[in-house]
């Protein structure tokens, strides 16, 4: 059952509403998002309160999505405050006043739930099963160690770009300024034992604003080919480069970074050198930046905590399942296929030799099979490559979703464009080229049989003789269809196997 649900997230420096609709309780999906700028942790610094000038603008906006919520008929509405409203001192009587204005019951955040819920937005997006979280914000900073999604140890830095940034717009030498950043870090970065223990096996996971300039800088300083913020990773020799660019800037406050972040040049130059101190600390040559937020790990632990039940290393399937619970086309059989191609990937691992970094790029391909139909019929196959690319898929790498787009386009092997596949030259390899080519292949062998989208064939059994190779089908009813449309794979199955397949 499909239902609509609200969030209203009171951030330190403006008010937002997420509109969503979830589906059996299990998957969501965004539908809309209104934001208003209001210097709401700015008025408690500066007061100890928030000042009636400022309550006033505040319920004026929520009273907006009060009106918002109603129109579009939804009676779910959670509306929740970062840690920092607990330090103004009439914070209980706004939170009475929210309630008897809008009807909104105000829950106020503790440091420890924000710090969790920022933690598991990023390491639910992502493809680090076992690593450091590094978190920049305005006001605070997050160390944590963790394995599969369960954290281990972690470090709350009472310190973030906004207190960076008043040392470095403050009197001395910049030098001066850099050693005083340094002392700060160091003071809480040698309490993290854990730092000493890591091993061949730890990654380095970041997310939040910071990171994202960080990686759309780099993105944009490589000439990156992808315009994909999620799971984007970012050397330490990139990284030094875009540090050297950003300090070159200045410390000016009112400069901005075109086309990359409403944040000023100071506050990310006040980022980048916390990020500099961090990955200096920790002598990483990468980090993987996840492009999911606080809201996303509010939504996976409050909203929809069944997503969090699943196994980190299930979070790549859930994101599958999720795109596939609001996109997918009724008379899709993408199920079925996806079933049916993994079956052929195993019974021919003899044949395509295709090592296990090619499975998640042929799941990607073979579930979203028949993406394309949600743009237009015709050119389904082309129109694939870029539904797959522009879908957010969770927990696979950018290369992953990449080889999967390829992947999925190459079911007619006719697509397949050499100056194409050159603009991703930074990214896939000549290797990369032939699997491809072979998983295409596979998912179009997979899609034709269940042709009929009937689920004639329950199994496969393959006999490789010579140059042929028997299909076996085991069905349930008659499938002479789906052996008819198999058997027309045999040209682009010969072309990147070199053998014949009979399907009887």
């Amino acid at each position: 059952m499909t239902t609509k649900k609200a969030i209203i997230q009171i951030d330190y420096e403006d008010v937002n509403l997420i509109l969503l609709e979830t589906k059996d309780n299990l998957y969501y999906n965004i539908i809309d998002v209104f934001s208003d700028s209001i210097p709401l942790v700015e008025d408690i610094e500066k007061n100890g309160i928030l000042r009636p000038v400022i309550i006033k603008d505040l319920l004026k906006i929520l009273k907006m999505y009060r009106r918002i919520c109603d129109r579009n008929s939804i009676t779910d509405i959670l509306c929740f405050a970062g840690s920092y409203f607990s330090e103004a001192k009439n914070n209980k009587s706004i939170s009475e006043e929210i309630y008897n204005t809008c009807g909104f019951m105000l829950n106020v955040m503790s440091q420890e739930d924000e710090m969790k819920n920022t933690f598991i937005g990023a390491v639910n997006s992502s493809d680090v099963q076992k690593g450091i979280y590094f978190y920049v914000g305005s006001r605070f900073c997050y160390l944590i160690n963790f394995n599969r999604r369960n954290i281990l140890n972690c470090i709350l830095m009472p310190f973030g770009t906004h207190q960076i940034a008043k040392i470095l717009n403050s009197d001395g030498s910049l030098d001066e300024k850099k050693n005083e950043i340094s002392k700060m870090f160091e003071e809480y970065i040698s309490n993290a034992d854990f730092i000493q223990t890591i091993d061949e096996e730890t990654e380095i996971l970041t997310s939040g604003n910071i990171a994202l300039s960080l990686g759309k800088i780099s993105r944009k300083a490589t000439k990156y080919p992808l315009d994909l913020e999620n799971n984007y990773v970012l050397t330490t020799e990139t990284f030094n480069n875009v540090y050297s660019l950003v300090e070159s800037l200045g410390l000016d406050s009112t400069k901005k970074i075109k086309g990359i972040s409403s944040e000023s040049a100071d506050k990310i130059y006040a980022g980048a050198i916390l990020f500099n101190l961090f990955l200096k600390a920790l002598k990483m040559q990468k980090v993987t930046i996840s492009s999911d937020k606080l809201i996303d790990g509010y939504i996976s632990t409050t909203v929809i905590p069944s997503i969090n039940d699943r196994p980190l290393s299930d979070m790549f399937i859930y994101s599958l399942e999720n795109i596939n619970a609001f996109f997918n086309n009724p008379n899709s059989n993408n199920s079925k296929v996806y079933d049916l191609s993994i079956n052929v990937f195993k019974q021919l691992k003899v044949v395509h030799r295709l090592p296990r970094n090619y499975i998640k790029p042929l799941r990607i391909a073979g579930y979203l099979y028949d993406c394309g139909k949600r743009i237009n019929f015709d050119n389904a196959v082309k129109n694939s490559f870029e539904v797959i690319l522009n879908s957010k898929i969770k927990g696979a790498t950018q290369k992953d979703i990449l080889l999967g787009a390829f992947a999925c386009k190459l079911q007619d092997l006719d697509n397949f464009n050499l100056s194409e596949w050159v603009k991703y030259a930074s990214i896939v390899s000549e290797e990369d080229s032939v699997a491809v080519k072979k998983v295409g292949v596979l998912i179009q062998l997979s899609a034709a049989l269940d042709a009929s989208k009937s689920g004639a064939i329950d199994d496969l059994n393959c006999d490789i003789l010579g140059d042929s190779i028997i299909v076996k089908t085991i069905v349930n009813k008659d499938a002479d269809f789906e052996i008819k449309e198999a058997m027309k794979v045999n040209k682009n199955f010969k072309k990147v196997f070199t053998k014949f397949i009979e399907v009887i």
